[in-house]
């Protein structure tokens, strides 16, 4: 097996357990909750998060004396809700109201005011069942176990590996995602794969290093901007006060914010602008991305799907992009973004309005990607923001594990 096979093989499995949020959320939050009761409450939301892999809200709950008592609410992710016909717009709607809201949940088994979220009833009775309902043990239902409470019980004699597997193997497969809002194919689905396609004009699979340009020559640096993006565009009245107040803190000699510092992802477009290198594989229907730089992760799809609804998409960093081919070009258009510590490149906020149009090519007998960028946000700049960037193919070269963590950040100098 080669290592590209290998790697895909990988790759594919890490996905399985990325989308996996049903089970990973009853594995992370069995011991925290007491699944054989329920509780109900009813406040307002002060804080809300729509997020994978868990949803997450805050309710101050009208106490016995004028003091209001704060409920933390765990949720399921963002697939399993929208699955159940909950979306993102009905959370930020309730969270923007001041009228109360009812929810059921398994509460916390330390007595603290909080809960695992089962039910969920806004202002206008419209209610949703976004997860387990309620299983009375006096009924004949069983808790889950716990696998880490339970003592070790040997199986039966002789019981083969074969014999095993048959007596719990699921009862259909392949198993189909439980709740989920996808109603098409997955990106990795043997049929999507085997469909008959047009042959993509180039193969990204591989390691590609970003190619800074300077060569040690600040004239290259000032033309081309390295990992920056120039010339800068108009800036709105926001954006041109974000940049003003880092260069302030530059000519200081103080470090400006930096919410990757923080551990939050780069995002979009400094995934690809980062020294770091970038592992692709690339499928006909789609092309995964792996960052060296805190192994973060970026899909293109390639299948022809539609775009995730507003209502329920999870705004995040990397957006949501969708490809198509034009001749011998790559052409992705990305979307969906976060406004939360998101920036451009230093000192240049970005949010919700971004759109990025990303034209790709080949060159240098496939060793060269050239990658075009056209950035919109209309909050932070005016008109289109263009720019072109390179990375290089890299050989004898493999994306490692690494992991941000913010104390140990905090050890660096001016932090």
């Amino acid at each position: 097996m080669n290592k590209i096979t290998q790697n895909l093989k990988l790759f594919a499995f890490i996905l399985c357990l990325i989308f996996s949020h049903q089970e990973l959320m009853a594995h992370h939050s069995a011991i925290a909750f007491d699944k054989t009761k329920s509780v109900t409450v009813s406040g307002k939301i002060t804080r809300s998060v729509w997020r994978n892999p868990h949803m997450a809200i805050n309710i101050e709950v009208p106490g016995d004396t004028d003091n209001s008592i704060l409920w933390k609410i765990e949720g399921p992710g963002t697939t399993i809700l929208a699955g159940k016909g909950f979306n993102k717009k009905l959370l930020m709607d309730a969270t923007k109201s001041s009228e109360f809201i009812t929810v059921v949940m398994h509460p916390l088994r330390s007595g603290k005011p909080g809960g695992l979220l089962q039910r969920i009833t806004l202002a206008s009775g419209d209610s949703y069942q976004v997860g387990e309902e309620y299983q009375d043990p006096a009924a004949g239902e069983q808790e889950r176990v716990i696998p880490s409470l339970v003592e070790w019980t040997p199986p039966p004699k002789g019981e083969t590996w074969q014999q095993r597997e048959a007596k719990t193997r699921p009862n259909k497969l392949p198993i189909i995602a439980s709740d989920a809002r996808q109603t098409g194919p997955g990106a990795l689905d043997p049929e999507n794969l085997n469909k008959k396609r047009s042959p993509a004009p180039f193969d990204l699979t591989g390691i590609w290093s970003f190619r800074g340009e300077d060569r040690g020559d600040q004239n290259y640096t000032s033309m081309y901007g390295s990992y920056e993006f120039k010339p800068h565009p108009k800036f709105t009245k926001k954006g041109q006060a974000t940049i003003d107040e880092y260069r302030s803190y530059a000519k200081a000699g103080k470090r400006y914010y930096e919410p990757t510092a923080r551990c939050y992802p780069a995002g979009m477009p400094r995934l690809m602008t980062r020294y770091g290198s970038l592992m692709m594989l690339q499928h006909p229907t789609a092309i995964f991305m792996i960052s060296r730089l805190n192994n973060e992760y970026r899909a293109i799809w390639l299948d022809g799907r539609d775009r995730e609804p507003v209502e329920s998409r999870d705004n995040n960093w990397n957006g949501e992009s969708i490809g198509h081919w034009e001749g011998d070009t790559l052409v992705i258009e990305t979307v969906g973004f976060t406004d939360e510590n998101h920036l451009i490149q230093q000192g240049i906020f970005t949010g919700d309005q971004l759109k990025i149009v990303e034209h790709i090519t080949m060159l240098n007998d496939a060793n060269t990607l050239k990658i075009d960028f056209t950035m919109t946000d209309p909050e932070h700049w005016e008109g289109e923001w263009k720019h072109t960037k390179f990375r290089d193919r890299t050989l004898r070269a493999d994306i490692r594990e690494a992991n941000c963590f913010a104390a140990d950040n905090e050890l660096l100098p001016g932090m």
